[in-house]
This record gives C-alpha cells, sequence and structure tokens, in this order.
C-alpha cells in the first residue's frame, strides 16, 4: 500500500507530536525534581538559620555570664586586697607598739630577770614545716625577737618584735607567760622553711635588749628518715 505525500506528512507531523508531548512530559517531571530540591534546600536553611539563631543566643547569655562572673571577680579581688592592705598595716602597728613598749619595759625591769625558758619548737623541723619556739618567761617581754641562721651562717630571719603574750597559771602562784606560735613572724611573715633551702643544722638566737640572750641549734631534713638518722 503506497503512502501519500499528504499521508506521511500527517504522520510525521503526528511522530513530531508525541515525541514532543514526551519531552514537555520529561521536563515537566525534570522541573517538578528541581522544585522538590529547592524546596528542600530552602527548609534546610530555614533549620539551619534558626540553629544559628538558637547558638547566637546561647553565646549572647555566656558571654553576659562571663561578663558577670569577671565583675564579681574584680569585685572580690578589690575586696581581697583593701583587706590586705588593712592586715599589713594592723601588723606593721602591732610590730611597733611591741617595740616601743619594749622599750619601756627595759627601762622598768631589773637587770637581774629570770632568763626565760626558750627551746625549738621540734628538735628537728622538715622542709615545709614552720619555724616555731616554746618561749615562757615571768614577764611579757615585749619587743624580744629571733633570729635564724643557716648551716652556711647566712642569716635568714630576723624575728619582728613579739608584741602578744599570752597569761598562764593562777595570777599570783606560777604565773608565767607564753607566746603563741601564730605571733612568731620575720617580716610580717611565718618562719616557713621553703624548698629551696639547706639542709643540717641551723643556729637560733632569742633577744631582748642586753638583758637576755638565749640560743641554740635545731635540724633541717627533707625527709623522716634523715631525722631519724640525726636525732640519737
Amino acid at each position: 500500500m503506497r503512502i501519500t505525500r499528504e499521508q506521511a506528512i500527517i504522520l510525521l507531523s503526528c511522530a513530531v507530536a508525541v515525541s514532543s508531548i514526551f519531552m514537555t512530559l520529561r521536563i515537566r517531571d525534570q522541573v517538578t525534581d528541581y522544585k522538590d530540591q529547592v524546596d528542600l534546600l530552602k527548609s534546610r536553611n530555614i533549620n539551619n538559620s534558626i540553629k544559628i539563631n538558637e547558638l547566637e543566643r546561647e553565646t549572647a547569655e555566656y558571654k553576659s555570664r562571663i561578663i558577670e562572673l569577671q565583675n564579681e571577680v574584680d569585685r572580690n579581688e578589690r575586696i581581697i586586697s583593701v583587706w590586705r592592705t588593712y592586715r599589713d598595716q594592723l601588723s606593721e602597728a602591732l610590730v611597733e607598739n611591741a617595740r616601743l613598749k619594749g622599750l619601756l619595759l627595759e627601762r622598768d625591769l631589773d637587770e637581774n630577770l629570770t632568763s626565760p625558758s626558750v627551746e625549738p619548737r621540734k628538735e628537728a623541723f622538715l622542709i615545709g614545716d614552720t619555724v616555731t619556739f616554746r618561749l615562757e618567761s615571768e614577764v611579757p617581754l615585749y619587743g624580744s625577737y629571733f633570729m635564724v641562721w643557716n648551716p652556711e651562717g647566712r642569716l635568714v630571719w630576723e624575728g619582728d618584735p613579739i608584741g602578744n603574750w599570752d597569761e598562764i597559771g593562777v595570777y599570783g602562784v606560777d604565773l608565767r607567760w607564753i607566746v603563741p606560735y601564730i605571733d612568731q613572724t620575720a617580716y610580717l611573715e611565718p618562719m616557713i622553711l621553703e624548698e629551696n633551702m639547706i639542709t643540717g643544722e641551723w643556729a637560733w638566737s632569742y633577744k631582748f635588749s642586753d638583758m637576755v640572750h638565749v640560743e641554740g641549734t635545731f635540724i633541717v631534713a627533707e625527709q623522716l628518715e634523715e631525722v631519724i638518722s640525726v636525732i640519737p
């Protein structure tokens, strides 16, 4: 069967039309897929924006809290600084008061004053210990002080004038005066044996004017085993 020219044109037109329809459907599907992807990305971007906003809000809260804490630390440091200043001024005033009371006491005391009882709190101290003495006297020797030398003969501490004495015993019966350990200082600080200090036999002296002069030694060791080896 022969196809006329007109029929051929019609068939070709139909084929082109069908092809165009399939192409249109395919493009529409692709556009739909693209729109879905765009919507998904928009959704993700929205979620990310929400998360970013939340993180920025949390960050701002943390920054605010950090500023508050820093301000609180600054206030506390100022309070501590003022307290230290007053503490140092008080310590200096007490030391000067002890020195002046010692001068008055020196004038009023009999030169035949009985020597006080003085000895180190321990026969041997370890590095890290605080050097203190058991000090007992018939009268409170205001202004008296300790001096301590290391085994090389170098003066390590010249003690502050002692201004605080505690009364013990019954008044009129064996009345004595002692100095609390906490009040035995040098340069307004406790006499602590630091790690860089040398060990061995240290010398000490306790003085009150020209009336009293007691001296002796004690051991400084790094470990307890060393103490046991030196003390019989």
